[in-house]
C-alpha cells in the first residue's frame, strides 16, 4: 500500500474529502500525513477528523520530515500555488499527484519543465471525469470505429454557482474570483473539457475561436464559448459557465460520427445514448453487453446500483497506483488513463490561445 501526504484539501475545501475517499477506496493508498490548511486550527481539525497523526504547519516542513516515509504527495491547494510546490517536490524527488489543472499559466508550466526529468520524476494530474465507466466505453467505441469518421464533438459544463451558490459549502472561494491571462473559469472547468476531448479523440485542436462574458456580480469571466478546429477535419465546441441557472454541474458530452452519434450526461452517468444512421436509437449501461465493465473496478456494486463520482475518482487512483508500480520498476508509467506534464501543457496552450482569440474575434492557431 502506497503512503500519501496531502498538501491542501482541508475539511473546508471542496476537493479534499473526495480525494481522501477515492484514494483509499480500493486499499492502494493510505493518507498518513499532511499540511491541510494554512489556518492552524483548520489544519489540526482536519487531521483529527481524518485520524491522521502527523500534520505540519507548512508544506516545506512536511517535505523535510516525511520525504523518507511517503510514496507520493497529493497537491490540493488553490491552483495559483501549485507551481512552487511542484518544483520543490521535484527537487526532493518525491512523486507528485496534482489536482487539475497543473498550474495557472504557460509561464508556470515552462518553469516546471526546466526542473522535470522524465527519467527520474513521477508527475500525474488527476482528471477525474474520465474515470467513469461509460466514458471509457465511449472512448473504446470511438477507437474501434463504431461511430465511423468523427465529424463533431461538443462538450459543455454549465453551472449556476455564481448566481445560485450551493449552501453546503463556502462558495465561491476568494482565489476563484481573480482572473489572470487565462480566466479562472477556464482553469477550473475548461481544463476538464480539454482533457475529455483529447481522452475521446486522441487529438489536440489546431485552432480556436473564443468568446468570454461576465454575467454575474463578480468582476471575472463566468461564461466561455470556444469553437475548435482539428487538423483531421473534426469541429469542436466547448461551453463552460457559472451563470447557467438550473445546472448544478451539467457536464455533457456529445460526439457525432458519420455512422452514429453518442451522448453522455454526468448527472445520469450509467447511461450512454447512441443514435445510428439507420434511425435506430439505443441506451446502454453497465448491465448491457459491453466491453469496459468486464473490469471488476467498474463493478464495485452490481448494475442497477449507480457507480458515481467518487467511484470514478477511485478508478483514477487505481490507475495511479499501477503507474507508481511501473515507475518503481523504471518503466514508462503514463498510459491511456493517466496523464502528466505534457498533456497539462497542451491544455494550457489551448486555454491561453482562447484568451487571445477572445480579444481578436478570430480563429488563432494553437502553437505546437
Amino acid at each position: 500500500m502506497y503512503k500519501l501526504a496531502f498538501i491542501g484539501g482541508s475539511i473546508d475545501s471542496i476537493a479534499g474529502y473526495p480525494h481522501l475517499i477515492a484514494s483509499q477506496m480500493d486499499k492502494n493508498f493510505e493518507v498518513i500525513a499532511g499540511t491541510f490548511s494554512t489556518n492552524p486550527s483548520v489544519n489540526e481539525e482536519t487531521a483529527k477528523k481524518w485520524k491522521i497523526n502527523r500534520y505540519y504547519d507548512d508544506y516545506k516542513t512536511l517535505i523535510e520530515f516525511e520525504k523518507n516515509n511517503i510514496d507520493a504527495v497529493v497537491i490540493l491547494t488553490p491552483t495559483p500555488l501549485h507551481s512552487e510546490m511542484i518544483i520543490d517536490l521535484l527537487h526532493a524527488n518525491i512523486p507528485i499527484i496534482c489536482e487539475k489543472p497543473l498550474v495557472s499559466s504557460l509561464q508556470d508550466v515552462e518553469k516546471i519543465e526546466k526542473v522535470y526529468d522524465a527519467s527520474k520524476h513521477f508527475l500525474v494530474v488527476t482528471n477525474n471525469y474520465s474515470g467513469y465507466p461509460m466514458l471509457r466505453e465511449l472512448r473504446h467505441k470511438i477507437s474501434t470505429g463504431e461511430l465511423g469518421e468523427i465529424l463533431n464533438i461538443r462538450l459543455k459544463m454549465p453551472q449556476e454557482s455564481f448566481l445560485r451558490p450551493p449552501k453546503s459549502v463556502k462558495y465561491p472561494q476568494k482565489w476563484r474570483l481573480k482572473d489572470e491571462f487565462i480566466p479562472m473559469i477556464s482553469l477550473d472547468l475548461g481544463s476538464h473539457l480539454h482533457h475529455l476531448a483529447y481522452f475521446l479523440l486522441h487529438e489536440e485542436p489546431a485552432s480556436v475561436m473564443a468568446h468570454y462574458s461576465k454575467f454575474s456580480k463578480y468582476d471575472v469571466v463566468d461564461d466561455v464559448n470556444m469553437l475548435l478546429k482539428y487538423e483531421s477535419g473534426i469541429s469542436g465546441n466547448l461551453w463552460l459557465s457559472k451563470t447557467a441557472l438550473g445546472n448544478r454541474n451539467g457536464l455533457h458530452v456529445e460526439v457525432y460520427g458519420r455512422n452514429a452519434s453518442a451522448s453522455w450526461h454526468q448527472e445520469t452517468p450509467e447511461q450512454l445514448e447512441f443514435a445510428y444512421n439507420t434511425g435506430q436509437k439505443t441506451i446502454i449501461d453497465r448491465g448491457s453487453d459491453i466491453d469496459m465493465p468486464s473490469n471488476t473496478l467498474y463493478n464495485r456494486m452490481t448494475p442497477g446500483h449507480p457507480a458515481g463520482f467518487i467511484e470514478s475518482f477511485a478508478n483514477i487512483y487505481n490507475d495511479i497506483a499501477i503507474a507508481l508500480d511501473k515507475f518503481h520498476m523504471d518503466k514508462p508509467y503514463l498510459n491511456k488513463y493517466i496523464y502528466g506534464l505534457t498533456h497539462a501543457h497542451l491544455g494550457l496552450k489551448l486555454l491561453h490561445t482562447a484568451t487571445k482569440a477572445n480579444k481578436s474575434g478570430t480563429f488563432i492557431k494553437i502553437k505546437k
